[in-house]
């Protein structure tokens, strides 16, 4: 869809976890936009989060198109869904959201050996510092911030996200006239 400055710009919803089938939908859209030549891509976000492997897979998938990328956090954005979220270029959310990080999760065996266990453990100890490498890179997040994700949750307003470099703007969402929305 052209904008009046006639820039073609493809308008994507997505609300959902970030697992295969989730990054699937959002990286096969994106792919669409790509080789149907847009100019620029909007994608209106909503993830409670999922999967530090597929996140990451579609943050260095994101950085990695041919086309800018503007999301917008249009309710919550948490766990490895602000991870994704932090390879926009131009990164928006509305009044009214929030993204939350916290310490990775360890997978729980009722009765794991102590080798899965120390193995599970390294695993979570390698996703929290490349996830954190992440943050901080692109969103310039505080130590303080980080260190205090590494043992609870951290809940930040939108206000926070523009203070901590999460976001660029808080604004609301609201699709130009003349254009469509696809929901994935």
């Amino acid at each position: 869809m052209a904008d009046l400055a006639g820039a073609k710009i493809a308008y994507l919803g997505f609300s959902g976890l970030i697992d295969s089938g989730g990054v699937a939908k959002i990286a096969g859209a994106l792919n669409t936009c790509v080789n149907e030549q847009f100019d620029r891509v909007y994608l209106c976000f909503n993830s409670l989060g999922g999967y530090v492997g597929d996140g990451i897979y579609l943050y260095n998938h994101i950085r990695a198109l041919p086309v800018p990328l503007t999301i917008h956090n249009t309710g919550t954005v948490a766990s490895i869904g602000v991870t994704v979220f932090v390879a926009a270029e131009t990164r928006k959310c509305s009044g009214n959201s929030v993204f939350m990080i916290h310490p990775v999760q360890v997978p729980s065996g009722s009765a794991m050996a102590t080798a899965p266990l120390q193995a599970a453990l390294d695993a979570a100890l390698k996703d929290e510092e490349r996830t954190e490498a992440i943050l901080r890179e692109r969103a310039g997040i505080a130590d303080e911030i980080l260190a205090k994700r590494r043992t609870t949750d951290v809940y930040l307003t939108a206000d926070d996200a523009l203070k901590h470099g999460l976001v660029n703007d808080v604004a609301e969402f609201a699709l130009p006239a003349g254009n469509k929305i696809f929901h994935l």
